[in-house]
């Protein structure tokens, strides 16, 4: 823009200040005169997001902090209920936008374990500051997959009982994969593309409308920057089809025509893995080509579904 364009709106807003408040204006000027009232509206709101986002957050812990050395605002437990702290439901579509927060709840059910999810998590009570985390007892417990291994430790509970060492090896290769770059992938698809970013702000429904723009550019950068510094958001969209493609036909040929992987009679921990993934894949209500490899491998499809109508009846999982 020309500087005789900036000039023109300066003198603009200078006359609209002039119409409604000429007396504010002199005394504003009077007292900061290297400072134009014109300029004092963007002040006000970049001053407004800045306490909102920076300065509210570190008061809130520190009121946190506070409250925690008092036991004042402590929660009554209910004795060894779990409650636990996860990213909402996707409307009808999925328990919680996290894979990894679906895939605890699902575990969870699998283990046929009472919980309650607490409606509004507590990221101050999160010791990696992040979700999903449970409380028992008073005590705090993070990392999906940690939780998950207290959980068999605390109810003698073992689902892969029956699996050898190849397989429980294959296992853990599998749930690398998922959580390690399948991921990132599905972070990318969510965020980074038009009509994924365009669902994802949608489920953010928590954050105040008039900050809600900021929040989400500020998270979609952030994911920017790691997706790069990872390696998945450095590839082309064709590279990543292809990448993306290589991880899905590897997970169906790993379960081939068996109800669940390995054959086995009942579903194993890399079922609840693999479900939890996939449902994140193909329950959104859209169209994307990460989706659309997923829906083409019917065992993939067939096994969300069975697992999803076992331990989320609540949910519709009869689409196509």
């Amino acid at each position: 823009m020309e500087k005789e364009q900036i000039q023109q709106i300066v003198n603009i807003l200078t006359e609209k200040v002039d119409l409604y408040d000429k007396p504010i204006k002199e005394k504003w000027e009077s007292t900061f005169p290297d400072y134009p009232l014109t300029v004092s509206p963007i002040l006000c709101i970049v001053g407004f997001l800045f306490a909102y986002i920076v300065i509210v957050p570190i008061i809130r812990k520190f009121i946190s902090n506070i409250k925690n050395s008092l036991n004042l605002g402590q929660r009554k437990y209910e004795e060894d209920m779990i409650y636990l702290h996860k990213y909402g439901n996707v409307d009808q579509y999925l328990p919680s936008l996290s894979p990894f927060c679906l895939k605890l709840e699902a575990y969870l059910r699998f283990a046929s374990l009472k919980y309650t999810v607490v409606s509004k998590p507590n990221f101050d009570l999160a010791p990696k500051g992040k979700l999903p985390f449970i409380e028992r007892n008073g005590e705090i417990y993070d990392d999906s997959s940690f939780i998950i291994n207290w959980i068999n430790d605390q109810i003698d509970f073992d689902p892969d009982a029956t699996l050898v060492s190849d397989e429980k090896a294959i296992a853990l290769a599998t749930k690398r994969l998922l959580e390690d770059h399948l991921y990132f992938i599905i972070m990318r698809q969510r965020w980074l593309t038009k009509d994924g970013y365009k669902f994802t702000k949608t489920c953010f429904k928590d954050i105040p409308c008039f900050v809600k723009p900021f929040v989400l550019r500020k998270i979609r950068n952030n994911i920017k920057n790691t997706l790069y510094l990872q390696g998945i958001g450095r590839f082309s969209d064709d590279e990543l089809y292809e990448i993306a493609n290589e991880d899905i036909k590897c997970l169906s040929n790993l379960l081939g025509e068996s109800e669940y992987i390995f054959g086995t009679q009942e579903p194993t921990s890399l079922d609840i893995y693999v479900f939890s993934f996939i449902a994140s894949i193909i329950q959104l209500p859209y169209d994307y080509p990460l989706k659309t490899l997923v829906m083409n491998r019917r065992n993939l499809v067939n096994h969300c579904k069975r697992i999803g109508h076992l331990y989320f009846q609540e949910y519709d999982w009869d689409f196509e």
